[in-house]
């Protein structure tokens, strides 16, 4: 269809155009009522269904093919849907579908032709609790003295899980108001601390004992000791008499397995000093720890007696090795010697033996096996064979070089201790045989 402008000069035309355009108008009309029916028709449509026990998708198929509606939902929404049993005869969809989803934790909605079905949103259950009865406060009071009954100032008085408390005056005399069924805590620095229940008193008095506290262990750190608990770097120690235990020339060597991070290698030979690494090689050209001996710095200590060691500290974190300097960057072993007890005289000898044997020889064949090994090489190089005519020894000259080494160790120790004097002088002789025959090392030390 065509529309033309109307001219002022054809009044014939201009009336044409506007029954036209009232013919187009009245067209649209018709097609939005016609649509807005054919949606309300499918809305109303009847369903008849009779279903007894079956499965909701099936009921939902069925509604489909009658209305022509589609249903949309997820397959896990379905599995948690009950059977249906149904029986209607042309009733509405709308109240076929309410009965489809009375009983069940789903949920439908409409739009245009497609069905959406969805679970129900969860509803926060609140539960109420029952009213806690109110406990009725109490006013407590007292005094609290030591164990020789005198008064204690300041001593902290607090009711247990809460910030509710206050302190003594100088009598001794507190006064505090707490729940009839509180925990009172009473605590003061060098006494033990005491825990009472109120359980309805009014007057409490309590008689605070000192506390009995242990000493923590000692570690040297520097040139001097501190509390191993206020550490925080990385600090092994060893006890002087599980040095002892074992029989070496060189205490260090007895560490082997002992300490974390500690490699020691035993050269095997007799009186040899082992090799230690504890934080590998860096720019000083050296991987071996710095040894102190009682705050004196040494390269070395072959020259101590394992029997004159009270503990070994093996320190090894950054932190606790920087009092060395450059010294230190390769680890420190600090050694404490022992120390004449007070008032005391004491006499002790100690002996110890001991075999060193290689465990872990070279694997090598004998003369049979050796000509066997070389013809096949000669074979393989087109090389004519060798004649054995002077050669008939079958010897391993391992068991010729290496021998079991017997090491014996004895120490005798006098000590003595005394208000203006003190004495400690010990005596040590060791005897070692090498791995290899004929390596032999004594040592005498005083």
């Amino acid at each position: 269809m065509y529309l033309t402008a109307a001219c002022p000069s054809c009044p014939n035309r201009t009336g044409m155009a506007k029954q036209m355009i009232k013919i187009m108008k009245l067209t649209a009309v018709l097609m939005i009522v016609a649509c807005l029916q054919v949606h309300a028709n499918g809305f109303s449509q009847k369903v008849t269904i009779r279903e007894n026990n079956v499965p909701l998708t099936k009921v939902l198929e069925e509604i489909r093919r009658q209305t022509g509606y589609q249903f949309f939902y997820a397959d896990e929404v379905m599995r948690t849907a009950k059977n249906v049993s149904l029986s209607v005869r042309k009733e509405p969809l709308a109240k076929v579908l309410d009965l489809c989803f009375r009983d069940q934790d789903l949920s439908y909605t409409i739009s245009e032709n497609t069905i959406i079905v969805k679970r129900k949103p969860l509803v926060p259950q609140v539960s109420i609790a029952p009213p806690v009865p109110e406990i009725p406060d109490i006013r407590v009071q007292g005094k609290i003295t030591d164990d020789k009954n005198s008064p204690l100032a300041g001593v902290s008085v607090s009711v247990k899980g809460t910030n509710t408390g206050t302190t003594t005056d100088v009598n001794g005399n507190y006064a505090i108001t707490v729940p009839d069924d509180a925990v009172l805590v009473f605590s003061y620095v060098g006494f033990a601390t005491i825990e009472e229940t109120v359980a309805g008193r009014t007057t409490i008095n309590i008689s605070l004992r000192l506390a009995e506290q242990a000493m923590d262990a000692i570690v040297v750190v520097g040139y001097g000791t501190q509390k191993k608990r206020d550490l925080t770097g990385s600090i092994s120690s060893v006890k002087g008499e599980d040095v002892s235990k074992m029989p070496s020339t060189n205490p260090i060597s007895s560490l082997q397995g002992k300490v974390p991070g500690l490699t020691i290698s035993n050269s095997g030979r007799a009186g040899s000093s082992p090799v230690v690494r504890i934080r590998g090689v860096n720019s000083t050209n050296s991987a071996s720890p710095v040894y102190v001996v009682d705050g004196i710095l040494h390269d070395n200590i072959d020259f101590l007696n394992p029997a004159d060691i009270e503990s070994i500290d093996v320190l090894r974190d950054p932190s606790s090795i920087a009092i060395y300097g450059l010294r230190g960057a390769n680890g420190v072993i600090a050694i404490t010697s022992k120390k004449a007890a007070r008032g005391q005289t004491r006499i002790n000898l100690q002996s110890s033996v001991g075999i060193q044997r290689v465990q872990d020889k070279i694997a090598i064949v004998d003369a049979a096996g050796f000509r066997k090994l070389y013809d096949a090489q000669l074979a393989n190089l087109n090389a004519a064979p060798f004649d054995y005519t002077n050669y008939t020894a079958n010897t391993n000259w391992q068991d010729l070089v290496l021998q079991d080494a017997l090491i014996t160790s004895t120490n005798l120790s006098l000590s003595n201790s005394s208000e203006k004097t003190t004495t400690y002088i010990n005596l040590g002789y060791t005897d070692q045989e090498g791995v290899l025959k004929y390596d032999h090392y004594k040592r005498y030390l005083v």
